[in-house]
């Protein structure tokens, strides 16, 4: 009985510290690739946190790999960090390729990155399923996101 108490115990405070963390990134994932100090912050919360039975949170760990890509002055771990996270990024999308969130952060960052890095590929697809799948949003908030990042990127010829 006393096993299982803890079991309970620890899995509860696991998922609130999940929970924790996917809000804050939520609300500062567009911070992580314009200020430095916040990637870095979201990058230590994720080191510290477990997200092996999160697939939301694998992917947004890999949007903050990116970020860090991004801030890093060492070409070497610049592509590590890039590698690093395009792998999170797309083994989350490969376990849950029917979530709108995850293909929303890989259109918003393939429409960001220079063409040059030839990670680019699903821009198209992923505006046709987010836009087909808009109604399934998790908040209006989210789908006004949505809807002004497709505006804007579409007169900057990014889309």
């Amino acid at each position: 009985m006393r096993a299982l108490l803890t079991i309970l115990i620890l899995w509860s405070t696991t998922a609130v510290a999940q929970d924790d963390l996917l809000m804050t990134i939520r609300k500062n994932i567009g911070e992580v690739f314009k200020t430095e100090s916040v990637c870095l912050d979201m990058f230590a919360a994720f080191e510290k946190a477990d997200i092996s039975s999160d697939n939301l949170l694998l992917g947004y760990k890999g949007a903050v790999e990116l970020g860090m890509a991004r801030h890093d002055g060492n070409v070497f771990k610049k592509m590590s960090f890039f590698g690093d996270g395009k792998d999170n990024l797309e083994k989350s999308i490969k376990n849950d390729p029917n979530s709108i969130e995850l293909r929303f952060l890989r259109l918003t960052i393939q429409a960001n990155l220079p063409a040059f890095l030839g990670y680019g590929g699903e821009k198209e697809a992923d505006k046709a399923f987010v836009l087909a799948n808009l109604d399934t949003a998790p908040s209006e908030e989210f789908k006004t996101r949505v809807k002004n990042f497709i505006k804007h990127a579409e007169e900057q010829g990014k889309l």
